[in-house]
């Protein structure tokens, strides 16, 4: 097939530094959160000081033994006082001088459950850093069980499928609508089958840092945890985007516009069928999980148009 030049070159447009990460390292076979943290500082930078929790990525970003698998800055932190913890380091870099980038980076585990508290009062604040959550949609570093991302019917470790119970019984929170409602400078959701999208949203995060507090809320499939062949991870979130169980967005000062409409979105079920956690759905369930993402996708369709006929202006830098 024929492909528009440059069609398959444009994100490599955003890379403007190295990759400063091991040829290899320590993530499971197509693990979607290596691509993306390889794909950050090869567009934010590799001046950016990176702040995280224990986590799947944290094997990685801490090293082992006395070995670094990159040549970044990283400063480890617990998971009830992630933002906390970025927040003194943006403080300190602010106070001396320095002119840099803190990025907060963490799972849907600390930023939806343990850690939400200070990243709600980071946000609140308006603390000038970027947090970055990689949502894999339960914890699975520590034995794959449920979060508050996890989405109704998923087979975790503390939701098992089985002849009592049929996966998670609650649905998934948006975490991402919730820090937009903070009214922070910047808020976005993206995933890594869009990488002109993702890095659009990077450079828009770094300059909203300009202004306090910017979020990014990052669809990250995990093969282990999830029940999926390792080179499906981008048709997963493919898929995601398609089905509008993930869709693509962003808010500026609490004002959301959509950045990429599906016109004729998938079935749900399109995008189950490659994912195992989701194997004992039957019809009942599968809607469900459908009509929760038709009434989320009917909100931020709502909040979108609201605020396109509100147009009202965004706050000039101090």
């Amino acid at each position: 097939m024929t492909q528009k030049k440059g069609k398959l070159t444009k994100v490599l447009d955003y890379f403007k530094h190295d990759d400063p990460f091991s040829k290899g390292v320590a993530f499971c076979p197509g693990c979607g959160l290596e691509l993306l943290i390889r794909l950050i500082p090869k567009i934010l930078g590799n001046d950016i000081v990176i702040t995280g929790t224990p986590s799947c990525s944290a094997p990685v970003l801490l090293g082992q033994n006395k070995q670094s698998w990159h040549t970044l800055s990283y400063f480890g932190t617990l998971m009830t006082g992630a933002a906390a913890n970025a927040t003194g380091l943006a403080r300190y870099y602010k106070k001396a001088g320095i002119d840099n980038t803190v990025v907060c980076f963490n799972g849907d585990g600390t930023a939806a459950d343990i850690g939400f508290g200070n990243l709600s009062g980071a946000a609140e604040r308006n603390e000038p850093f970027i947090y970055i959550c990689y949502d894999n949609e339960g914890y699975m570093n520590t034995g794959i069980q449920k979060s508050g991302t996890t989405p109704f019917g998923a087979s975790t470790t503390t939701t098992p499928a089985g002849s009592i119970a049929k996966g998670k019984n609650l649905r998934r929170m948006n975490l991402a609508l919730k820090m937009a409602m903070h009214k922070i400078p910047y808020a976005a959701t993206a995933t890594l089958s869009n990488l002109d999208d993702l890095a659009k949203k990077l450079l828009k995060a770094k300059e909203a840092k300009k202004r306090g507090f910017a979020f990014l809320h990052v669809f990250a499939p995990c093969p282990t945890g999830w029940g999926y062949a390792p080179e499906n991870t981008v048709e997963v979130c493919r898929r995601a985007v398609k089905s509008n169980y993930f869709p693509l967005w962003e808010a500026v000062d609490g004002k959301v516009r959509m950045t990429q409409t599906i016109k004729k979105p998938k079935p749900v079920s399109n995008y189950t069928e490659l994912i195992k956690k989701f194997a004992h759905l039957d019809e009942k369930d599968l809607e469900i999980l459908q009509e929760d993402i038709d009434y989320e996708y009917c909100m931020l369709g709502g909040l979108s148009v609201l605020e396109a006929e509100c147009q009202l202006p965004i706050p000039a830098e101090d």
